[in-house]
């Protein structure tokens, strides 16, 4: 009886360990997406959009950048060394991410792995390891400098000004996966940020948005063994 009792702890240890092992197997996790060109080049500055990837934990809350383009995460703009409102939900989860409370500037940028030229071509690919059996939001926030519009104009009614030429404030997408061989997700919009100022926060209102819903097009994660 004690050698049935003994076997089956034993079998029942093996068997944890081996899940733990499943769990903790990594696997490739790939973000993609596509920038039209017809859309950015019609903004006031025609430059392709400031772009931020990152992944958030699920259990942990944990934040792990991915993909930023060189601008926001160095804070080399033409004119100023910094500019808060271009990817304003990225740089709070960059705060969260590495205990700062500034924003990245040239002294002192945000980690050279993770940070990309902007696209020329369109084409934005990222790609990272992720803990298979856990599940991850993948976040997206894109911005075109300069595309005002009725709703998101340089000088509001109130007579305060887009002074770093915003225009409509960034888009941010999400998409929810739980990390597995062949698993995919779609980023969907969820809503955007503040145009005249730095908040960080994620407003879940799309009202007012033109042309920045439709920079961003063939967005996919997918998930894949190494």
């Amino acid at each position: 009886m004690r050698y049935l009792t003994l076997l089956t702890f034993c079998l029942a240890l093996l068997a944890t360990v081996s899940l733990r092992a499943q769990t903790s197997d990594s696997l490739k996790l790939e973000i993609s997406f596509n920038q039209d060109p017809a859309v950015y080049e019609e903004s006031d500055y025609g430059e392709a959009p400031q772009v931020a990837v990152w992944l958030v934990d699920s259990l942990s809350g944990q934040v792990r950048t991915v993909y930023v383009t060189y601008r926001t995460a160095s804070g080399d703009f033409y004119g100023k060394t910094e500019c808060p409102v271009s990817l304003p939900v990225w740089i709070a989860a960059w705060r969260h991410e590495t205990g700062r409370t500034d924003f990245p500037t040239l002294r002192d940028k945000a980690a050279e792995a993770v940070t990309r030229a902007t696209s020329q071509d369109g084409k934005v690919h990222a790609e990272t390891k992720v803990a298979a059996g856990q599940r991850y939001l993948c976040y997206i926030e894109m911005n075109v400098a300069g595309d005002f519009n009725s709703a998101y104009p340089f000088e509001r009614q109130d007579g305060t000004l887009d002074n770093h030429g915003n225009g409509q404030p960034s888009l941010v997408y999400r998409a929810a996966l739980t990390a597995a061989d062949g698993a995919t997700a779609v980023p969907e919009p969820v809503g955007r940020t503040e145009q005249y100022g730095y908040t960080g926060e994620i407003i879940h209102d799309l009202q007012g948005l033109d042309s920045a819903l439709k920079c961003l097009t063939s967005l996919a994660v997918t998930c894949s063994a190494n």
